[in-house]
C-alpha cells in the first residue's frame, strides 16, 4: 500500500478528490461535545446522576495491593493476571494535548514536557532536534487526564500539573487533584489537600508567582491558592464558580483571573495582591470596552511577558446579548496597552475554509478549543488557535482594526495551508523564534515563529496517546488491525513501517470490523451509523454501505462474518440490521419491545452468538438484556433474558461461552455495565434464565468490555477504567479479579478482540493507543503434573508429587507460604530432565509449627521458562503442646529455658527456624533431663521464630522472639 508524507494523506475513504471543495465534504470534523456526553451517560451513578471519578482513588489503591500478593495467587499454566502486554502504536499519530511545559532549565528548548488527557506526563530530550521523540515519564497515576503543567521560578525542581479536562461537557473525565514534584519531574506525589476534593475536580490551568505561591484555576472551586507549596490552599475568588485562566504579571504580581466555562458566564477579573475579596471586574470598569457581563463564557487570556501593560484575551459566547452572538462561537478578541483597564476589539480571523464561518474560527467550539499565546520578545506578535492556527505581528497597531490575522494552517492541509491537526488547546513560546502548539493530533513545533507564515511540524513519533473507541484484528495478518480514535479517524495498522498507522477514515473513528472469513472486506464508521466498506483489504473504503444519523454518537454495533450482517444501535427500542454486507446492502429495523419490557431503551452493546447461526444478544441503557434468534429474518424472535438490574444502567459488554452442548449451548453468558455505583460483572450459567453477581472484589469502576478465555468458559478478561482486570475462576464462590496490566497504563480500556486462529487478544485503550497480549495462548509446558499432596504427619508436612512426562526440565523449588504473606523457597528437588515415563518425588517440611500453611512448585525449564504448581493448603496441629511445658523468658534476648512436662532419656533435639523455613540454630539437649537451657548465638538476628523440639517420635514448637 502507498506511504504518504504528512502533506500528502489519505482522504478518507482512501479516493482522490477533484477540488477542495468535495474534500471539505469528505473530512469530517470530531465532535467533542457528544462524545463527553455519551460518555458521561454510559458512566454517572444513577443513584447521584455524577460520575463520582474519585472513586478511582480507592481502585488504584486496590490495585497496589492487589499487586503484593500477585505472586501467591498464580495457578499451574500461569494464570490471567500476568497477562503481559505488547505496545503496537500508533508511534505516529498522538491523540489530545492541553499541556506543554518547556523544561525550564533547559533554553534551547529541547526537554519538553507534555500532558495528555488520557494517556498521562511525557517528556521529549530533543524536542528541537531533527527527529523528536517522546518518552513517557508516567501512565499509571490515579488520575491520566493531565490538564496544566507549571514550575516554580524560585525552585525550578519544583513542578505542579493538574487533572481534569474542564473545557467540555458534563463530568465524563473529572481530575483528582494537582501532582507535585520536588527533584525536577523524576517522581511525582498526589497533593493530599487535593486528593478527592470537589473544589480540583477540573483544574484548568495552573500559574506559579515570583514568591512561590501557586494559583490554580478549577471549574469547581474558582480560584485557589497555595503559599506553601501545595501544603494547603486558601478560595480567594469564586470559590463555587468556574475559573477557567489564571495569569500573573511577571513584574509586579498582579493577578488576572478569568472566570466562565462552557455553561457559566465569563469576565476578567483583576487583583494587585490576589488576596480574597479584592479582585475587581474589569468587564463592569467605566468604558473597559469588553463585553457586557452575561455575554461570554469561557475565557482565555494572555500577557506578553516583554511588556505586562500589553494582554490579549478570548471570549466565547454565551448566546445572551443585544445583538446576540450565536452561543459557543467566538465572541471577540480583546487587546489592552494599559494593564486591563481598557479594551480594544480587535478583527477577527477569517479561516479559508467554507466550512468554517467568517466571524467564528472556532467552528461552535469556542467551549472546547481556544489558546492565545505572545512572544517572549515582542508584545505585537501573538498566536491564536481555535480550529486552525493564526499568528498576528502587529497587535499593538493603533487602530485595532487595522490589526492583520494571518492563517498558518489548516485542519487537513486545504487551501493551500499546512496541514496541523485541528483543536488548538495549547501555544507555548520557548523563544522568540520557537514555539510548540498542542492539539487533538498531539504536539507540533515551529522554529521561525517570528516568520509572518512560520512552519510547524508535528512531532509526534513515540508519543503514544491515541484515544481508541474500537479495535479489529485481522484473522491472518497479525500484524494488521484497524481502530477507531476520537479526532484521528480509523487508524489502519501493519502497513507503514514498524508501528506507525495511517488514518482510512477521516474524523472521529468509531467501530470497526474485519470479516474473518474474507478479510479483503473491512469495515470503518465514522459516527451514528455511517458505515464505510472496503473490498480491497483495506487499500481504499470508497463504498458508503450505511450513511444514517441515528443511534448514539459512537454507535455500538457488531459484525457477524458467517452471516455477513452488521447489527447496530438504532433508534430507542430498536435494533437496526443490514443484510448482505459484503454485496447489495438491505437494512430493516428490529423491534426490542415485549410484553414484557415496553420500554427497553437505547441499545448500547451488540453482541453476535458463537453458537448459534443468526442469534444477537443486545444490551441497552435501561438495564435489560435481549436474546434475538432468526435476526436475519422478517420475523425474529425478540425474548428478554435480563430485566431485573437497577434502572439506570448501560450495559456495556456481553460474552458468551463457546459451547457444543445441546439442546443450546448458549448457557454460560457474562454481562458488564458500564456505571458508576452498581454491580458491574453478572453471569448466568442457565441462557439468562437467572443472573448472579460476579462482581467478587472488582473496584468500583466502569466495565467497558468482556470476553472469555477462548480455551474455556471458566476465565475471563474485562476492559475497565482502569486497565484489564481477569479471574482465574468464575465458578468461584467469590469470583477473584486481579489486574493484568503488565506493561500496559492504568488508562481506561474501551474493547477487547481476540484473533481465532492464535488467541492474541487486542486492547483498545482511550488515552494510550492498542496493545496486544499472548496470554490466552495456550504453550506446551515443561511438565505435566499429575499429582501433588501435601499432609501433616510427626515429621512435620509431607509433600508428594508426581509427572506423567517431563521436557528439558530443571528442577522443582518447593515454595510455602504462611499467614497469607508472600510464598518463599524452602528447598529444591532436581528433576528428570526429559521423561516420558511416570516421576515420583516427595520433600518433608520439617520447620512447622501449628497453623495452617499454603504450598506449591515452582516448575523451572532448561531454557528459564516455567510455570506454578495448584496451591495445597495443610493444616498442622500442635501435637506436641502438651508435652512442651513452658518456654521463657519469651521475648529472649540470648539465654532460652526449654521445659518439657516428662523427662525425655535421649535423641532430644531443639532448633530455630526463620520465617522462610530455613533452620539458623540446632543443639542436641542433655539426655534424662526435663530442661534444656540454650544460649542463642548473636549470630542470630532479632525476629520471629520457630522453637521446635523433636524426641521419641515426637516434636512439638513454639514461636519465640529474639530482641537484641
Amino acid at each position: 500500500m502507498q506511504q504518504f508524507s504528512d502533506s500528502q494523506r489519505p482522504t478518507p475513504r482512501g479516493r482522490g478528490l477533484e477540488s477542495e471543495e468535495e474534500e471539505e465534504e469528505e473530512r469530517r470534523p470530531d465532535r467533542p461535545d457528544l462524545a463527553q456526553e455519551q460518555e458521561a451517560a454510559l458512566t454517572r451513578d444513577p443513584r447521584t446522576g455524577t460520575v463520582p471519578r474519585e472513586r478511582l482513588i480507592e481502585a488504584k489503591a486496590q490495585i497496589d495491593e492487589l499487586l503484593e500478593l500477585r505472586a501467591s495467587q498464580r495457578a499451574i499454566g500461569g494464570s490471567l493476571s500476568a497477562a503481559n502486554w505488547t505496545e503496537k502504536g500508533p508511534s505516529n499519530i498522538a491523540g489530545r494535548v492541553r499541556a506543554i511545559m518547556p523544561d525550564p532549565s533547559d533554553a534551547t528548548g529541547n526537554k519538553v514536557w507534555a500532558g495528555s488527557v488520557g494517556g498521562g506526563l511525557w517528556k521529549s530530550n530533543n524536542a528541537a532536534g531533527a527527529s523528536p521523540t517522546w518518552s513517557k515519564v508516567s501512565d499509571t497515576f490515579a488520575n491520566m487526564a493531565i490538564s496544566t503543567l507549571a514550575y516554580d521560578p524560585t525552585n525550578t525542581d519544583i513542578m505542579y500539573f493538574g487533572t481534569g479536562e474542564g473545557f467540555g461537557n458534563a463530568d465524563a473525565i473529572r481530575g483528582l487533584g494537582i501532582w507535585k514534584s520536588t527533584d525536577h519531574g523524576v517522581t511525582w506525589t498526589q497533593l493530599a489537600s487535593t486528593n478527592a476534593i470537589s473544589a480540583f475536580y477540573y483544574v484548568n490551568r495552573i500559574v506559579v508567582d515570583k514568591n512561590g505561591w501557586v494559583y490554580a484555576a478549577t471549574n469547581t472551586g474558582g480560584l485557589r491558592r497555595s503559599k506553601d507549596q501545595g501544603a494547603s490552599w486558601e478560595a480567594v475568588a469564586f470559590s463555587t464558580n468556574s475559573a477557567s485562566d489564571v495569569d500573573v504579571n511577571p513584574t509586579d504580581g498582579t493577578v488576572y483571573l478569568t472566570v466562565g466555562n462552557s455553561t457559566t458566564g465569563g469576565g476578567i477579573f483583576r487583583s494587585s495582591t490576589g488576596n480574597s475579596g479584592s479582585f475587581t471586574n474589569l468587564n463592569t470598569l467605566t468604558n473597559s470596552g469588553l463585553p457586557p457581563s452575561g455575554t461570554t463564557l469561557r475565557v482565555e487570556l494572555a500577557i506578553a511577558p516583554s511588556n505586562p501593560a500589553q494582554m490579549y484575551a478570548l471570549f466565547c459566547s454565551s448566546g445572551a446579548g443585544t445583538p446576540a452572538v450565536t452561543r459557543n462561537t467566538l465572541y471577540g478578541i480583546y487587546r489592552s496597552l494599559d494593564g486591563g483597564n481598557t479594551w480594544q476589539a480587535l478583527p477577527k480571523p477569517n479561516d479559508a475554509d467554507p466550512g468554517i464561518p467568517d466571524a467564528d474560527f472556532t467552528r461552535t467550539q469556542a467551549w472546547y478549543d481556544l489558546a492565545v499565546s505572545v512572544s517572549p520578545t515582542d508584545p505585537n506578535t501573538v498566536f491564536v488557535g481555535a480550529v486552525d492556527i493564526f499568528k498576528t505581528s502587529n497587535g499593538a497597531t493603533t487602530n485595532a482594526t487595522d490589526v492583520a490575522w494571518q492563517q498558518v494552517t489548516h485542519w487537513y492541509g486545504g487551501f493551500g495551508f499546512q496541514e496541523i491537526h485541528a483543536d488548538q488547546h495549547a501555544v507555548v513560546f520557548v523563544s522568540g523564534t520557537h514555539a510548540y502548539f498542542g492539539n487533538d493530533g498531539g504536539v507540533a513545533r515551529s522554529t521561525n515563529a517570528t516568520a509572518t507564515i512560520p512552519t510547524l511540524t508535528h512531532i509526534n513519533t513515540g508519543f503514544n496517546i491515541t484515544q481508541f473507541y474500537s479495535v479489529a484484528v485481522h484473522p491472518t495478518n497479525t500484524s494488521y488491525f484497524l481502530a477507531g480514535a476520537q479526532d484521528n479517524g480509523t487508524q489502519q495498522f501493519g502497513v507503514l513501517s514498524g508501528t506507525n498507522t495511517q488514518d482510512v477514515i477521516g474524523g472521529d473513528g468509531a467501530f470497526c470490523f474485519i470479516d474473518e472469513d474474507n478479510p479483503q472486506y473491512q469495515f470503518g464508521t465514522y459516527v451514528y451509523s455511517n458505515i464505510y466498506r472496503s473490498s480491497n483489504g483495506g487499500t481504499s473504503f470508497p463504498t458508503t454501505l450505511v450513511a444514517d444519523n441515528n443511534g448514539s454518537f459512537i454507535n455500538p454495533m457488531e459484525y457477524d462474518s458467517k452471516a455477513n450482517a452488521l447489527y447496530y444501535a438504532y433508534t430507542t427500542g430498536n435494533l437496526r440490521r443490514t443484510l448482505q454486507a459484503t454485496g447489495t446492502p438491505v437494512s430493516a429495523s428490529i423491534s426490542l419491545v415485549t410484553s414484557s419490557v415496553p420500554a427497553p431503551g437505547v441499545v448500547t452493546h451488540v453482541a453476535v452468538s458463537p453458537n448459534v447461526d443468526n442469534r444477537v444478544y443486545v444490551g441497552t441503557n435501561a438495564g435489560k438484556i435481549f436474546r434475538v434468534d432468526n435476526a436475519n429474518t422478517a420475523t425474529p424472535t425478540v425474548t428478554p433474558i435480563y430485566t431485573t438490574g437497577p434502572t439506570g444502567v448501560s450495559i456495556s459488554g456481553i460474552a458468551i461461552e463457546r459451547s457444543a452442548a445441546t439442546p443450546d449451548p448458549d448457557q454460560h453468558i457474562l454481562a458488564t455495565v458500564s456505571n458508576y455505583g452498581v454491580t458491574s460483572v453478572w453471569q448466568t450459567t442457565n441462557g439468562g434464565t437467572s443472573w448472579a453477581s460476579a462482581e467478587g472484589n472488582l473496584p468500583d469502576m466502569p466495565v467497558r468490555w468482556v470476553v472469555f478465555d477462548p480455551t474455556g468458559g471458566k476465565r475471563a478478561m474485562l476492559a475497565t477504567e482502569l486497565g484489564v482486570w481477569t479471574t482465574d475462576d468464575l465458578t468461584a464462590a467469590a469470583v477473584t479479579w486481579q489486574p493484568s496490566n503488565t506493561n500496559l497504563a492504568n488508562v481506561r480500556v474501551d474493547m477487547l478482540r481476540i484473533r481465532k486462529n492464535d488467541r492474541i487478544v487486542a486492547a483498545a485503550t482511550h488515552g494510550r493507543g492498542v496493545f496486544t497480549s499472548d496470554v490466552f495462548v495456550v504453550n506446551p509446558l515443561p511438565v505435566q503434573l499429575t499429582s501433588f499432596t501435601g499432609q501433616s504427619t510427626d515429621r512435620g508436612v509431607a509433600l508428594r508429587w508426581q509427572t506423567a512426562s517431563e521436557r528439558n526440565t530443571s528442577r522443582f523449588e518447593i515454595e510455602r507460604s504462611a499467614g497469607g504473606k508472600p510464598f518463599h523457597v524452602l528447598g529444591r528437588k532436581a528433576a528428570a530432565g526429559t521423561s516420558t515415563t511416570a516421576r515420583s518425588y516427595s520433600y518433608v517440611d520439617e520447620t512447622v509449627a501449628a497453623g495452617t500453611y499454603a504450598y506449591r512448585l515452582h516448575q523451572l525449564d532448561q531454557d528459564g521458562s516455567a510455570t506454578y504448581s495448584p496451591i495445597v493448603t495443610v493444616q498442622v496441629k500442635s501435637s506436641g503442646a502438651a508435652w512442651l511445658s513452658n518456654v521463657y523468658p519469651n521475648p529472649v534476648v540470648q539465654d532460652l529455658t526449654v521445659e518439657l512436662a516428662e523427662v525425655v532419656s535421649s535423641g532430644t533435639t531443639v532448633s530455630l527456624s526463620d520465617v522462610q523455613g530455613r533452620v539458623v540454630y540446632q543443639s542436641a539437649a542433655t539426655p534424662n533431663t526435663r530442661t534444656i537451657r540454650l544460649r542463642i548465638p548473636s549470630s542470630v538476628r532479632a525476629g520471629t521464630y520457630t522453637l521446635t523440639v523433636r524426641a521419641a517420635g515426637q516434636h512439638a514448637t513454639k514461636q519465640v522472639v529474639i530482641q537484641r
